[in-house]
């Protein structure tokens, strides 16, 4: 038995015995791993296993005392499981409601899924009431959700086997089209696009691919039950789920020195978390998506100011003189 095999084993025994389990209790039922050689390396091996699950929060506790009847090992249950998730009518039906005009669109991606989960929700309501007879929901451009989806099942089945892709990519700063080799590490919907977010061996480094520009793709298909690539453990979505427009990775990476009106910083602090503030006001951004900061630094009117590089400066007053 390997290790995920026997921990999962584990704590189905512990959460099906009626009792506390003793330490010769687990050795009975687990006689090919804790009950074979050496005891102490037995029970290094169990504590070892114990830890790891306490570590993701499995609440393995040990009864023992004077006026317990039998001392041992157990799961407390209360903790263990979460408890029900309830919505209120209104809730329920407004979910329904949303659920509803998605499932109308044929070419969502996750059509499926959201069908099962709307009947789960379904399922554990005691009380629905009816969508109000004024609010109604439905796509407006079928079409364009059909283009944005196109190649979103293929990406995932690449993710879910971690299987490197092929694809040939249109990117919007350069106009280029160009073949990239990408593993990708997970999808997200930003700014109403699906993107992409993968390590491009063309770049040798991390990458968004907006999916609504790869002009075409391809799994590869040599070991199809073996994974190519791993996610690192510190790899997370949340960065790029986050990203602002000048964080993008179109451009070569150029430091841009900002200075933001004091009444405005509460409402664009957030907004610059990933800047080093050089005091109050002014800050430093690396940007790999000129375009976008120079978008960004128009929305905000005078609030923001450009005070280095002067290239920078210059490119903001070519897009201002264009707009006159």
């Amino acid at each position: 038995m390997n290790r995920t095999e026997r921990l999962l084993d584990l704590i189905t025994y512990l959460l099906n015995a009626k009792e506390p389990v003793s330490w010769q209790d687990i050795k009975n039922h687990f006689p090919e791993d804790y009950a074979r050689g050496v005891e102490e390396s037995n029970q290094r091996k169990f504590e070892r296993d114990k830890a790891e699950l306490i570590s993701l929060g499995i609440p393995i506790e040990y009864q023992s005392g004077p006026e317990i009847k039998k001392e041992g090992y157990f799961i407390e249950k209360e903790k263990f499981f979460l408890p029900a998730i309830e919505f209120t009518p209104q809730e329920s039906s407004l979910l329904m409601l949303s659920a509803g005009a998605v499932l109308e669109n044929e070419s969502f991606p996750y059509r499926d899924q959201l069908e099962s989960a709307l009947h789960k929700i379904i399922s554990i309501q005691h009380q629905n009431n009816a969508p109000p007879a004024e609010l109604s929901i439905h796509f407006s451009n079928p079409i364009l959700a059909s283009e944005r989806s196109k190649w979103i099942h293929e990406i995932q089945d690449a993710l879910d086997r971690r299987k490197t892709v092929e694809l040939l990519y249109h990117a919007f700063s350069t106009g280029e089209t160009t073949r990239r080799k990408v593993n990708p590490y997970g999808l997200i919907f930003r700014k109403g696009n699906w993107t992409m977010i993968g390590w491009d061996h063309l770049r040798g480094d991390f990458r968004s691919f907006v999916l609504t520009r790869i002009r075409d793709l391809e799994i590869n298909q040599k070991r199809p039950g073996s994974p190519d690539y791993e996610v690192p453990a510190d790899f997370s979505l949340r960065r790029y789920q986050n990203q602002q427009q000048w964080e993008f990775e179109y451009h070569e990476p150029i430091e841009v020195t900002i200075r933001v009106s004091r009444h405005r910083l509460p409402e664009l602090r957030p907004q610059l978390a990933h800047a080093q503030a050089l005091n109050e006001q002014n800050f430093k951004l690396k940007v790999t998506n000129r375009s976008g900061l120079l978008s960004w630094v128009l929305a905000q009117k005078t609030d923001v100011q450009v005070l280095e590089p002067p290239e920078i400066r210059d490119q903001l007053r070519e897009v201002l003189q264009n707009l006159l």
